[in-house]
């Protein structure tokens, strides 16, 4: 089970890490006056505040997912000194 939840863990954190590297790219985007993304494959127009606010919401979720991970995982609780060795 420990192995499932650091796996889960291991995987929150990376796709927290690509999305916040989206959200970087996307604020450099914005800055330079793009104030909406084409996506010509499915026909969508999309204005850039609102893919950033999204973006912002699911790393908010992913952090949240991953913090309450390392508190559940008894092998983290005993890396940051939440539990001291038996």
């Amino acid at each position: 089970m420990n192995y499932i939840l650091l796996a889960l863990l291991a995987i929150s954190v990376i796709i927290s890490s690509v999305i916040l590297i989206f959200i970087i790219l996307l604020l450099g985007v914005w800055m330079r006056g793009s104030s909406s993304l084409a996506f010509p494959g499915i026909g969508l127009i999309v204005s850039t505040p609102l893919v950033l606010v999204l973006l912002l919401v699911a790393e908010t979720v992913l952090v949240l997912i991953a913090a309450y991970l390392v508190r559940v995982i008894p092998i983290a609780r005993l890396l940051f000194g939440e539990v001291s060795e038996p």
